[in-house]
């Protein structure tokens, strides 16, 4: 091969390894709006897994970006969780404890 092509694969090879970083970069993007649309369990790795990343990096690149979007996430999750069950669910642990500890 010549000097020169070897310098024109050289220049081709860096346009391309550009591009991928833009490209890469532009994924993790929308992987992070993405992830941020919703609360719901089991979304951020989903969403994660249809990236191709890990969820944790997904975890990660959120938290860098957005810190204590994941805290306020999770207490939006238990938040709904509760209500779901209502007071009676806790009332009724309660009681089963209680009666328990008097056996």
């Amino acid at each position: 091969m010549t000097t020169k092509r070897i310098a024109a694969l050289r220049e081709t090879a860096e346009d391309y390894e550009t591009k991928a970083k833009k490209a890469k970069t532009a994924l993790l993007n929308a992987a992070i709006k993405e992830a941020m649309t919703s609360v719901a369990y089991g979304h951020l790795s989903a969403v994660a897994r249809e990236a191709g990343i890990a969820s944790q990096y997904l975890r990660t690149l959120i938290e860098d970006q957005h810190p204590g979007w994941l805290a306020q996430a999770a207490e939006e999750r238990e938040a709904a969780k509760a209500a779901r069950k209502g007071p009676s669910a806790k009332a009724t642990r309660t009681k089963r404890a209680s009666s328990k500890a008097a056996a």
